[in-house]
């Protein structure tokens, strides 16, 4: 019963550590090594692409080199207004290109019913959304940098402790089935052992036996016949 549970359970919590494991890398260890930036959406002007509360990380953008590179319906963050540190992130939906070679975008929200009202310059862009995870912000923004580096320790260690509990049990479950044909060989051998050995039968308490000295009568009447004939 407790091996039938246990392998039922198996693929539910080799699930859940994964999941664990796949947000871990997604909004603290690839960011980190990457150099991208993570951020956390605050509103809904996203929805239903990046919910409210998700993890967005964003590759920084550098100067009009890589602003050129940004194309219609690439996701980006950017400052509004040049003297305001707010950040939005949004969708472009029109792309310019001035005069002098400049370019400027027009975005908007994938929930909103009309653009922006501003145009984006390559100076106020910070970044392109490569990807987000769904709600996680809200846990990101719940802990700070400490606490984040020692969640990825315990997500490792409870991943590493038990991928090593499964490789024992699995070397424990291999080992029994030999075990099993060792006990069955020695209990055949001892059947066997039985066989072999003399059979002693007990007498049929019914069947009558016969008086020896009725046998020794028998014996000299048949004698005595012999010597009359």
């Amino acid at each position: 019963m407790a091996t039938t549970l246990r392998r039922a359970l198996n693929p539910l919590l080799w699930l859940i550590l994964g999941l664990l494991a796949a947000v871990a890398l997604a909004i603290i260890v690839v960011p980190r090594v990457l150099g991208w930036v993570p951020l956390t959406v605050l509103t809904g002007s996203m929805e239903p692409t990046i919910p409210t509360g998700s993890q967005v990380i964003v590759e920084p953008l550098e100067g009009d080199a890589d602003a050129e590179q940004l194309q219609i319906g690439d996701v980006v963050t950017f400052m509004p207004y040049p003297d305001d540190q707010t950040l939005v992130t949004h969708r472009i939906v029109s792309r310019s290109v001035s005069t002098d070679g400049s370019v400027s975008f027009t975005t908007q929200g994938d929930a909103n019913n009309a653009a922006d009202p501003w145009e984006i310059t390559a100076t106020q862009l910070r970044g392109e959304v490569r990807y987000h995870v769904p709600y996680a912000g809200y846990v990101a923004n719940a802990l700070d940098g400490n606490q984040k580096s020692a969640g990825i320790v315990v997500v490792a260690a409870i991943l590493f402790g038990y991928a090593a509990l499964q490789l024992v049990s699995a070397v424990r479950d291999a080992r029994r089935p030999k075990q099993d044909v060792g006990a069955d060989e020695a209990a055949a051998e001892r059947e066997l052992d039985r066989d072999e050995a003399p059979a002693f039968v007990a007498a049929d308490p019914e069947e009558p036996t016969a008086d020896p000295a009725e046998l020794e009568v028998d014996t000299v009447d048949r004698t005595e016949q012999e010597v009359t004939r």
